[in-house]
């Protein structure tokens, strides 16, 4: 896609922007084609607590282009696996959306976007992730993700922490990791520890624990991170908050630092463990939280009012889960409506997708530019630095300018 065509998208791109969780395959209905998207997801699982709202993005946005007509002569559907955040249940996933006729899956767990990195090559079949891990960048193929790399993530965080949070006149401050044995806590462990070891002037790495998934008990890391300054907790329910609460039961005070993962468990963290014990964790964001007022934030508004009346404020309290896939998955339909622009609705396909998203670039209002490249397979070049705050009892922005990421 030309740079002149980028920006003559953007107009629209507060429409388009906001579909999420969803994948692809062609049919027909009512002489229009039906492209339907395959969303592999957790239902009932240890992640289901964020998930159900991206699951709810997924269908309200589909909703929202067929109902305006955004793709003329399209109708986009919506199937859903769970996969229950179980590894084992995602190639069976990929195989039941395949059989109803997906042609695009978009996934927001880390381990499904990872087993199923090499059937998507195969069967060219593109996927769109929300979580980034470094086997999905490297060597760069026929998944796309919407966010940003692990490493590059924590390089700015900590940067930033160095150069505005931490008194180097207590001396250089130590930090550590706890997590689930995951890709992405794998990840965020390494890049702690990589950090640090390249810039040992600004931390000291004391520990980076993984639990096996589901675990719920932390005793012995607990022991090994209490003289921490700074400590990135786990990323996925149950283990955030019992990790978190067994952390400050002992007394320790070290200051949370967490992501995307935490903060859409933002409703479940405050009820289990409190403000008291979570004021000032300090959190990178890729998008913008509710309480920022953009044209897609208000339109992920707009739609949960009106799909969701009953869990308007539920679903915002939850966390990032549904405003999270409104801008992450934005990006996709936007991608979609491209491809099938350029080819034509009969002859959409994966390779159509794959095609134009190696060239998709575009910016948002409010947000920086938006964009893959042949070998680059994250389209997030920004984020954000966020605190969360008793006063205000919300997580609210720190810095309003964006941070490179590198």
């Amino acid at each position: 896609m030309s740079k002149k065509r980028a920006k003559m998208v953007l107009s629209c791109l507060v429409i388009l922007v906001v579909l999420g969780t969803l994948f692809i395959g062609c049919g027909k209905s009512k002489g229009k084609i039906v492209i339907t998207i395959g969303n592999i997801s957790d239902m009932t699982g240890p992640a289901s607590t964020a998930l159900v709202p991206i699951n709810y993005a997924a269908q309200d946005l589909a909703k929202y282009y067929n109902d305006n007509n955004l793709i003329p002569g399209v109708t986009l559907k919506v199937v859903t696996w769970d996969s229950q955040y179980n590894p084992s249940r995602d190639v069976p996933g990929w195989e039941w959306v395949k059989s109803k006729g997906a042609e695009l899956v978009l996934t927001a767990l880390p381990t499904t976007a990872e087993t199923l990195k090499p059937f998507a090559e195969r069967d060219k079949m593109p996927i769109w992730a929300v979580a980034h891990t470094e086997a999905l960048d490297f060597p760069p193929g026929w998944i796309f993700v919407a966010a940003v790399p692990t490493s590059a993530l924590m390089t700015a965080l900590l940067d930033w922490i160095s150069e505005n949070d931490w008194d180097y006149d207590q001396g250089i401050p130590k930090i550590g990791s706890a997590g689930w044995a995951e890709p992405y806590a794998i990840g965020c462990r390494n890049a702690i520890r990589d950090y640090c070891q390249a810039n040992p002037n600004k931390f000291q790495h004391v520990a980076g624990r993984l639990v096996p998934m589901g675990a719920v008990t932390w005793s012995g890391e607990v022991g090994d991170l209490k003289n921490c300054d700074y400590v990135w907790t786990p990323t996925t329910g149950a283990g955030i908050t019992t990790f978190m609460n067994a952390f400050r039961d002992k007394g320790y005070t070290a200051k949370f630092l967490g992501a995307e993962g935490q903060a859409a468990y933002r409703g479940l963290i405050v009820d289990a463990v409190g403000w008291d014990r979570v004021d000032g964790m300090l959190t990178v964001l890729p998008i913008r939280w509710w309480n920022e007022s953009t044209p897609m934030v208000e339109l992920a508004k707009q739609l949960l009012r009106q799909n969701h009346s009953g869990d308007y404020d539920k679903v915002i309290y939850s966390g990032l889960g549904y405003i999270g896939t409104f801008q992450e998955f934005g990006a996709f339909f936007e991608v979609l409506k491209e491809a099938i622009e350029d080819v034509g609705a009969d002859k959409f396909n994966g390779q159509a997708f794959y095609d134009t998203a190696v060239n998709f670039r575009t910016q948002w209002q409010g947000y920086e530019e938006w964009g893959f490249s042949t070998t680059k397979r994250y389209c997030i070049n920004h984020v954000g630095l966020y605190k969360w705050s008793k006063a205000d009892q919300d997580i609210v922005r720190l810095v309003e300018p964006w941070l490179p990421i590198g």
